[in-house]
């Protein structure tokens, strides 16, 4: 570790006489910087899958960014508004850039936005020509097979049951299917996990865009967010930006996630400064019923059907949704005013009873929703300007309130600072809510956020974050209401193209079980481009974890990763190695692992004990006509293995492995025709 922090000082010594060069960042480095974000959070990956799935899509067919529309823009999360709409404002004045350095010249534009852009959008001479997209439909298949080089307990012979636990073989499967034309798109998709019975999930959509005034008809699987994400939305915004938005409008479903999808019909209607969106949703729930059968107690989201009892727990009751939103914009030169207002009617066909037994250690249900019918209603509103930016919602469920209101203020390029309120009450009541929260669930919550990010030298970047969160009713394991708080601070340097290096600290306080628990992280991160082609990345990471008990009880995990990314044989094929060593005494100071993955899908994985986690990726995509790049063919292959030293057994109950070695193999194909 001083072998690292002396690099690190010494390319800070080194970039106060280097001439700045902009860093694009690399598609790894935008997925492992989203992942930092809920890192400790198990019940928001999922979300964050998905997000990350919407945004390879925009990474694989980015738009111009010379002829960028506000929906365009408006898809990509890190862009606040005010960004947006000075993008839009340089871009009617000047028509175009001519080369991503131009992004320097547009004011307001932070400093992380400039380095995403390129990831999802392109310049190019077409948009001088104004040409209009090709009205050819076209084509794109995938699949992909996981094969798992080892046996878990869940497929061995019980005696007792006289067959497997597991329903299903080892495989994992999926495939996809989209046909897309200027103004329509059909897509259908089919899934299996590992121990699952043939293809458990399956789905798809029709839409339709632009057709008079409607924007979009989509009937099928899809997302929908609104606002600050209050009532309803389609994905939960970090800490690291105030200014970050909820994915807002009406998006189809393009993972293969069983738990954050809706499954009816949506349409959207746009007149200009006036827009309307409504909404029908009905979909299967899968949930544990009480012991007298009279109602539902538990639902679950894990979406696994592997053994009989997880099968049984299927759709066990239907969820009926229907809602709507509206909203009013207005442009006046640098200022942007909105308001708006959304509404949700949910109904389940059976009631939730989530405490049937009333006893002290099930006290935290007590605020749980319970029956069958819930209203929510809310109101949205912004404003922004140059340096100004503020927006929020209020929404009540006509049993509880909440509130989410924030506010960002840039005095000069170089300085932003932004505040985040947030009240959600105890009764109050929002399945579909993703707006910032410290819990799973947004209700029983107060808390404010406090962001500060500064670039005193072009090649350095200051970026920090106070959460400050209190628990009015008791949360989970405990007995009293409690708080917490989480703070970080990070530091990025980029000499050059060639450099960059970024230090991160981070600081959670947070009670669990009556006890005060306290975790340190830190990252330690270098990477190194030699050339357009080749890119090295090491990571060094800590973690302290201090339990506030009688012993005070300490646990103390590192970690070391290292990853080689190349581009060979002009770029057809690519190649990413890493080898990573983890040595975590305790699942409390887990250190997170992050891998390249294969594509449309993530990896970053918590592992403790002692131990080495090393893999490999190839893909080799080509096109399939000379006359049209944009018809390509991929294959890819993906060879994990993990290898413990201080034990012989690898997890616990059904997926027991009995062996200190786990090896994976995965095989993607993909055509775009």
């Amino acid at each position: 570790m001083i072998q690292f922090f002396a690099l690190l000082l010494f390319l800070l010594s080194v970039s106060l006489t280097a001439r700045s060069q902009e860093q694009p960042l690399s598609w790894g480095e935008f997925v492992e910087n989203m992942y930092e974000e809920v890192k400790d959070d198990e019940d928001n990956l999922d979300d964050i899958q998905q997000r990350l799935i919407d945004l390879e899509e925009l990474h694989r067919h980015p738009f111009n960014f010379n002829t960028a529309t506000s929906g365009q823009l408006s898809a990509l999360p890190f862009l606040d508004n005010n960004e947006i709409d000075q993008i839009l404002l340089y871009l009617s004045k000047h028509r175009r850039i001519d080369s991503w350095g131009e992004l320097l010249l547009i004011k307001g534009l932070r400093f992380e936005s400039i380095r995403s852009l390129p990831l999802f959008c392109t310049i190019g001479e077409e948009s001088i020509e104004g040409k209009t997209p090709s009205r050819k439909p076209t084509h794109s298949f995938d699949t992909r097979l996981d094969i798992p080089l080892y046996t878990r307990k869940g497929f061995m012979w019980d005696d007792k049951l006289k067959t497997t636990p597991y329903v299903g073989d080892k495989l994992a499967h999926r495939m996809h299917y989209k046909l897309q034309t200027q103004r329509a798109e059909i897509a259908l998709y089919a899934s299996k996990s590992t121990g699952e019975r043939f293809y458990d999930n399956y789905g798809g959509y029709v839409a339709l865009k632009n057709i008079g005034f409607m924007d979009q008809i989509l009937i099928g699987d899809y997302r929908i967010g609104f606002g600050e994400g209050l009532v309803i939305g389609r994905g939960s915004p970090g800490k690291s930006n105030t200014n970050a938005r909820t994915p807002q409008g009406i998006r189809a479903q393009q993972g293969f996630s069983e738990t954050y999808r809706l499954r009816g019909m949506v349409f959207g209607l746009n007149f200009g400064t006036f827009e309307a969106q409504a909404f029908a949703s009905a979909r299967g729930l899968d949930g544990t019923m009480t012991r007298d059968s009279s109602g539902i107690q538990t639902l679950i989201t894990n979406g696994y059907h592997r053994t009989q009892s997880e099968l049984d727990r299927k759709n066990a009751l239907w969820e009926l949704l229907a809602g709507g939103h509206v909203q009013w914009n207005k442009q006046v030169e640098h200022h942007r005013f909105f308001i708006g207002a959304s509404g949700l009617w949910r109904h389940t066909t059976r009631p939730l009873i989530p405490r049937p037994e009333r006893t002290r250690a099930t006290v935290y249900r007590d605020i749980y929703p319970q029956g069958q019918d819930w209203g929510t209603v809310g109101v949205n509103y912004g404003w922004s300007a140059y340096r100004w930016s503020a927006a929020g919602e209020t929404a009540t469920s006509f049993g509880g309130w909440g509130t989410v209101e924030r506010i960002s203020y840039k005095p000069s390029e170089r300085f932003e600072a932004g505040a985040v309120f947030r009240y959600y009450s105890d009764r109050f009541q929002s399945a579909h809510a993703t707006s910032l929260s410290e819990n799973s669930r947004r209700q029983n919550e107060t808390g404010v956020l406090l962001r500060l990010a500064a670039r005193p030298w072009d090649m350095i970047l200051l970026e920090s974050y106070a959460d400050f969160f209190y628990f009015h009713w008791p949360r989970f394991g405990m007995s009293s209401s409690d708080s917490g708080q989480d703070i970080m601070g990070q530091i990025s340097v980029a000499p050059g193209r060639r450099h960059h290096t970024a230090l991160r600290y981070n600081l959670k306080r947070k009670s669990v079980r009556d006890q005060m628990n306290t975790s340190h992280r830190l990252k330690l991160q270098y990477a190194f481009t030699p050339h357009e082609r080749l890119r090295w990345q090491c990571s060094a990471l800590l973690r302290c974890y201090t339990i506030d008990d009688k012993l005070q009880t300490r646990h103390l995990g590192w970690g070391l990763v290292q990853n080689l990314r190349m581009r060979l044989l002009r770029q057809r094929l690519q190649g990413v190695f890493s080898a990573g060593y983890f040595d975590s005494p305790a699942y409390l100071c887990s250190i997170y692992l992050y891998e390249p993955a294969l594509w449309n899908s993530t990896d970053y994985t918590a592992y403790y004990g002692q131990g080495i986690r090393s893999a490999l990726t190839l893909r080799w995509s080509d096109s399939l006509s000379k006359s049209n790049r944009k018809k390509i063919w991929m294959l890819e292959l993906k060879y994990g293995v993990t290898y413990y030293f201080d034990r012989d057994i690898i997890s616990s109950a059904l997926q027991q492995i009995f062996s200190p070695l786990k090896q994976d193999v995965s095989f993607q194909l993909r055509f775009d025709i």
